[in-house]
């Protein structure tokens, strides 16, 4: 009983040796096939987290968004297969290629592009802060200054009224006539104080603009057209109407409606639909192409283009080109050519206007567009509301 207690004791420790080896790695460094899962595992998540941060980054001074996501992806390729990061290296002669990874390289630059984010944020924070600051200095200055005038202005009253009271004709002539000098002068004064005002606060608010606009990647997306949707849009044309308010920049609405889509659909498919969609918001793109334009999917097969900086001739020469970029090429679906055409309205911003009477009178000239036959351009009337057709 005592040898066949102990053979059977003896034969159970090699198979919880092996049990063991498959845990922990073996005396060469290798491991055995539970711990090699999960280290790819981890590999691959540590991938997805660094596509993650690039996908998601934004513009900085001198990088791109795409070249930033492409820098990423560079890293993550060389955690999923040691893929090379530096290409004078792999250029060297005698050099091989290794799929060795360098994780210190790679803790350098994503701690790296963390700082530069955070420096970046910071700054453009403070840029916000000093608008703010200067915004309170001057409407505080204001309050101060228009008080001053406002007790020179009670000065000229009382000298009048003692005049009138106990002077003579000739004294009350004289006051009468200073009083409407010394208010004509403060009035002018004012409005040169107020212009002034305006004009050092549009300065400032134009270039936080700039700042700002290199963050709309991070706005909410539309999910076909990958352009923004109509919450980010709203954001945009209140910030626009304001911004413009102060700094007295033009600003223009393009609407863009596409020709009969439910024919489309119904003759092609919804899949089709979708594609001749996609494909507008592509040649949208290449027609607006700069950095102020914002482009969004306003609803349905209607699109909005706001302009910043633009007024109706530049306006209408940008919707010329997009209307003959969609007439010069069909849109495709799988093997299928599917001819189609748009419609715009414009409309420029007029002093003092609201984003919802803007919205309108682009619409009014859209639907005039297509109410004269499609494929075409109008421009809103500013004085009365109506489409003037182009």
């Amino acid at each position: 009983m005592l040898g066949s207690w102990s053979i059977g004791k003896k034969d159970q420790k090699p198979e919880k040796h092996d049990d063991e080896s498959r845990k922990i790695p073996d005396a060469n460094g290798s491991s055995g096939a539970r711990a090699s899962d999960e280290d790819d595992k981890a590999l691959e998540s540590l991938a997805r987290i660094l596509r993650s941060l690039g996908r998601h980054a934004f513009e900085l001074e001198q990088l791109s968004e795409e070249a930033i996501e492409k820098e990423f992806e560079r890293w993550a390729m060389h955690v999923l297969v040691g893929a090379q990061i530096s290409t004078e290296d792999a250029e060297l002669p005698g050099h091989e290629p290794t799929t060795r990874r360098d994780w210190g390289a790679l803790t350098r630059f994503v701690n790296g592009h963390r700082q530069q984010e955070k420096t970046y944020v910071t700054r453009n924070l403070q840029d916000v802060r000093n608008v703010l600051w200067e915004f309170t200095n001057i409407v505080g200055r204001a309050i101060v200054e228009d008080q001053e005038t406002d007790q020179k202005v009670t000065n000229h009253l009382t000298q009048l009224r003692t005049a009138t009271e106990g002077g003579s004709f000739q004294d009350v002539k004289h006051a009468l006539f200073a009083v409407v000098q010394g208010i004509h002068t403060l009035i002018d004064e004012r409005k040169q104080r107020q212009q002034q005002r305006l004009t050092k606060l549009g300065e400032k608010l134009r270039a936080v603009e700039e700042e700002l606009g290199s963050a709309r990647k991070q706005m909410t997306l539309d999910a076909l057209t990958q352009l923004y949707n109509r919450g980010a849009l709203d954001l945009q044309l209140e910030r626009t109407a304001s911004v413009s308010f102060f700094s007295g920049t033009s600003a223009c609405i393009l609407m863009v409606d596409v020709d009969h889509f439910k024919r489309i659909n119904d003759t092609f498919g919804h899949p089709a639909g979708d594609a001749v969609l996609q494909q507008l918001a592509n040649r949208l793109v290449s027609t607006f192409p700069r950095k102020a334009d914002f482009i969004a999917r306003y609803g349905g097969e209607e699109f909005c283009v706001l302009l910043q900086g633009a007024g109706y001739e530049l306006s209408q020469r940008l919707g010329e080109r997009l209307l003959n970029a969609v007439r010069r090429e069909e849109f495709h679906y799988q093997d299928i050519g599917i001819p189609a055409t748009v419609s715009v309205g414009v409309a420029e911003l007029l002093p003092g206007e609201t984003v919802h009477s803007w919205i309108e009178r682009a619409d009014r000239a859209l639907y005039r567009a297509k109410d004269g036959g499609r494929d075409r351009l109008c421009l809103a009337n500013e004085t009365t509301g109506a489409a003037q057709e182009s």
